[in-house]
């Protein structure tokens, strides 16, 4: 087994190991916010960041230039997020609902076709190389802003039938989760918006149908941004938006990979 898939399995043990643990505490009432809750997540993002760094040094340039690369550049930038985001806005337990997303993204990462042989070195542009990593953060913001949306569900559901259990008890305002759901949004459209203005001083050339949905998911949560700052909706309401507008930007890696 080569090293860089041999460090994305133990990557994807330790996210599911720090899953495994939170919902073990849980059910025995014994979990505790501190810094050791961080730690299966920080295992994981070493193995995530060794992983890149060899992939860049064999295509000597930022490792996006598959699809298998891809899902793990966003995880990674989904896990940097997170300890950002999970420290700022004090959301607790956002680790329990970040890692089985990474360990599923980097699962079906294992089972994709890889051909770094097949990667042409051409010199590219600060503007080239800023693109597609801008861009990967932004959907990566996205997928914390579904997986926070999650939250706000799960505890709204809660609420209204009345169970009060550990997972209730650990759960953050739901105030909290509503304006990080905007915040990740909002970071989501700004960095996808520099991106997309990016492509203007491109040279290298860039399918129609990349450049068509790129765009349509900028246009896509520009609105969501609107309607979530205008309060055109209830709170209960954007955060489905989250969830569901997340749909889009995955099943978009599908497409636009490659072309």
């Amino acid at each position: 087994m080569e090293l860089t898939r041999l460090l994305l399995i133990l990557s994807t043990v330790a996210f599911m190991a720090g899953v495994v643990h939170a919902i073990t505490a849980l059910r025995a009432g014994r979990w505790q916010e501190n810094k050791w809750q961080f730690l299966p997540m920080a295992v994981g993002f070493l193995f995530q960041c060794a992983f890149l760094y060899l992939r860049g040094e064999m295509h000597a340039r930022c490792p996006l230039t598959s699809q298998f690369e891809v899902f793990i550049f966003i995880g990674w930038c989904i896990v940097l997020l997170y300890f950002l985001v999970g420290a700022t806005y004090r959301l607790s337990l956002l680790g329990l609902f970040t890692a089985p997303l990474i360990a599923i993204l980097q699962t079906l990462a294992l089972f994709m076709p890889d051909n770094p042989g097949s990667v042409k070195h051409v010199k590219m542009s600060v503007w080239e190389h800023l693109h597609a990593p801008l861009a990967m953060i932004a959907y990566a913001a996205f997928a914390l802003a579904c997986i926070t949306g999650v939250m706000f569900l799960l505890q709204d559901h809660l609420l209204k039938k009345h169970h009060i259990h550990a997972l209730f008890r650990q759960l953050p305002p739901i105030h909290h989760l509503s304006r990080a759901i905007m915040r990740m949004v909002a970071l989501g459209v700004l960095l996808l918006a520099v991106a997309m203005i990016s492509t203007f001083k491109i040279h290298l050339p860039i399918s129609t149908v990349k450049m068509t949905i790129s765009w349509s998911i900028l246009g896509l949560y520009t609105v969501i941004l609107l309607l979530m700052w205008r309060h055109t909706l209830s709170a209960r309401h954007t955060a489905w938006l989250s969830v569901l507008g997340f749909m889009v930007p995955f099943l978009s890696l599908w497409v636009v990979i490659g072309r």
